[in-house]
């Protein structure tokens, strides 16, 4: 199993499709003094340098085309997704949390697109829907491109077809409402989101079979520098063990994150903590942690620079590890990686980010070996 991955969505179906984009585009712009659109492409080179599967160079891309209009009561948002369908960690790394948070299989889809509305202290918002745009968020670790530290994997692995985030969202009503200095909301979510066996597909199939994924999350500012958020999980319908199949049981977990910005010898420093756990008897992963530190402006003449390192490891349950032994597969009790990145700004629209990863135990497996990730992404924004 790979856990979905996550990040620029925030974090495609068929060309047929992604066409009701240009159509309510059209539309809505002669008369739509407030339509916005942004368009993004992130490209990357990566190179598994040793270990893993095995040795080789992929090039994965991703595009964002989103399209906001303000309609004075509410919001209405749609966002086109495309990426080339290229796998490095299913094809040469082997791990499960996934090495870049843009690799997916290819495919043009509409990815949300959904409306809110509401007032100062709430809001309301449904339709086709990413849950780690706003559960979940670590606001410094997005400048990593593994997958973790987008959405913790603990949350990431679940569900026939993922929690409803990249690369395929969910049709949800979430709901939010300022509860002293933070704010709490809630999300229901399709329990399977898109289809499971074509993962090139994001259906909206309402089988009562599927049940929802119920989300739950408070998310507050502590001082002026420093924020936590903490969350519960839960499916409604039931899922088999991993160890007795025959046996199910509903999902569920929880997570905690923080994170905050010092200045430390004139530079701003971020760093974040978090940690979740899932049921391991349903799960591959039974818990997860996290952490990273980020410096803006680390080179003088380079304000918009950023430098950072963090590690994603993932506990693996002893019902997963306990299948794999009884086939004669020797595991190991943590899938780890470490990334050191750099993303260098170059003029307004442009960015290159050379990246560095060591994946210890992919799958939590003892063999094939650790392996050592050399990457180099670039972002276009207009």
């Amino acid at each position: 199993m790979r856990i979905p991955a996550t990040g620029c969505h925030r974090p495609l179906q068929r060309r047929r499709r992604f066409g009701v984009c240009g159509a309510l585009f059209l539309l809505l712009a002669p008369s739509a003094p407030a339509f916005e659109v942004d368009v993004r492409y992130t490209g990357e080179f990566l190179a598994n340098m040793g270990g893993g599967i095995g040795r080789g160079v992929r090039y994965l891309d991703n595009l964002d085309l989103e399209f906001t209009h303000d309609l004075g009561p509410g919001s209405l948002y749609v966002h086109g997704l495309y990426n080339n369908g290229t796998g490095f960690s299913a094809d040469l790394v082997g791990d499960l949390q996934v090495v870049s948070n843009i690799e997916a299989v290819r495919a043009w889809r509409i990815y949300e697109a959904w409306y809110e509305f509401g007032a100062e202290a709430w809001s309301l918002k449904t339709g086709l829907y990413d849950l780690n745009s706003e559960f979940d968020v670590n606001t410094v670790g997005s400048l990593f491109i593994h997958s973790s530290h987008g959405i913790g994997a603990d949350v990431g692995q679940t569900g026939r077809n993922g929690p409803g985030i990249f690369p395929v969202s969910a049709l949800a009503i979430r709901g939010a409402v300022t509860v002293g200095p933070g704010t709490a909301r809630m999300a229901l979510l399709d329990g399977v989101p898109g289809h499971p066996t074509d993962p090139a597909s994001n259906r909206i199939s309402l089988d009562g079979d599927d049940g929802i994924l119920a989300v739950v999350e408070y998310d507050r500012p502590v001082a002026a520098t420093h924020r936590v958020w903490a969350g519960y999980w839960r499916y409604s319908s039931a899922s088999a063990y991993l160890a007795d199949p025959p046996r199910r049981s509903r999902d569920e977990g929880w997570y905690l994150g923080i994170e905050s910005t010092v200045t430390v010898a004139g530079h701003d420093v971020g760093w974040f903590l978090r940690y979740g756990e899932a049921r391991e008897a349903l799960n591959v992963f039974g818990g997860y942690a996290g952490a990273g530190i980020v410096i803006d402006a680390p080179f003088p003449g380079r304000p918009e620079d950023q430098l950072g390192l963090a590690v994603a490891s993932a506990a693996a349950g002893s019902p997963y590890r306990r299948v794999l032994e009884t086939g004669g597969t020797a595991t190991r009790s943590r899938e780890t990686a470490w990334e050191l990145t750099y993303r260098a700004a170059v003029g307004e629209r442009l960015s290159v980010q050379p990246d560095l990863q060591y994946v210890v135990n992919p799958a939590a497996l003892a063999t094939p070996g650790h392996a050592l990730v050399v990457g180099l992404r670039f972002e276009l924004t207009y």
